[in-house]
């Protein structure tokens, strides 16, 4: 993915963009429609063992148990356990992709909306505009934590076995960028001076929100959530701690 140069009036990058940010998928190739939906149910199975069971779960006979496929159906799509972990993780990758683009088209839309001098930096109806955008953020990263454990779950047993397994590292990589890369389009025409800096808080500060809420700790509450979003996007506008 090419870098985007700073220009106020960016528009948000399309879908398709980040989507083709990753691989292709490394399993064997299907043209049937019946054989691309067993091989996704595999898929599907293996972030379900991934969510409950952690990386170590997923073999070929536990992936072909709960898909409810016979046992050489993994192995004929999938030819070591490497390949169906990195496949599901892509699978994964590229749903949360859609995710974040869905959220950064509607900050675009509602950037599209504003007069150009609203998105100025120095704007007097800066404040306005971040409780807008809070308000959109907050509903965004709420459902995320309140409403996807094993999302978020498998998200977590994926990075981590990134750090130890060097297939998965890149993926790894491509997908934080993708998080990344929506986000600097929108901040960017907000006039952030530091859009890729402030898009990597930001995205810092969900995951974060979503480990804190799997461990039960403080700050997962939806008042708590809240307050922190709206801090969030305060202090990346500028408003009130300039």
């Amino acid at each position: 993915m090419g870098q985007m140069e700073p220009t106020t009036g960016t528009k948000v990058k399309p879908q398709a963009e980040l989507v083709d940010a990753f691989p292709a998928y490394q399993g064997r190739k299907v043209a049937r429609a019946k054989s691309a939906a067993r091989r996704r149910a595999i898929l599907e199975a293996a972030l379900r063992i991934a969510a409950r069971d952690g990386v170590r779960g997923i073999k070929h006979r536990s992936v072909a148990q709960e898909a409810g496929v016979p046992l050489a159906a993994t192995t004929y799509y999938f030819r070591d356990i490497n390949e169906l972990i990195s496949d599901a993780f892509l699978l994964f990758a590229e749903r949360a992709s859609h995710d974040i683009q869905s959220f950064c088209d509607t900050l675009g839309l509602v950037l599209d909306n504003q007069p150009p001098e609203d998105l100025a930096r120095k704007s007097p109806r800066r404040g306005l505009l971040a409780r807008r955008l809070g308000t959109i953020a907050n509903a965004f990263i709420e459902s995320h934590v309140n409403g996807g454990r094993d999302r978020m779950l498998v998200e977590q047993v994926f990075l981590i076995e990134a750090l130890r397994e060097p297939h998965l590292a890149e993926m790894a990589r491509r997908y934080r960028h993708s998080w990344i890369a929506g986000l600097r389009g929108v901040l960017e025409r907000l006039e952030s001076p530091h859009p890729h800096e402030d898009a990597t808080l930001v995205i810092d500060l969900a995951f974060g929100m979503g480990y804190d809420q799997l461990l039960g700790l403080p700050g997962g509450e939806a008042v708590s959530l809240k307050r922190g979003v709206e801090r969030m996007v305060n202090l990346i506008l500028g408003v009130g701690y300039e």
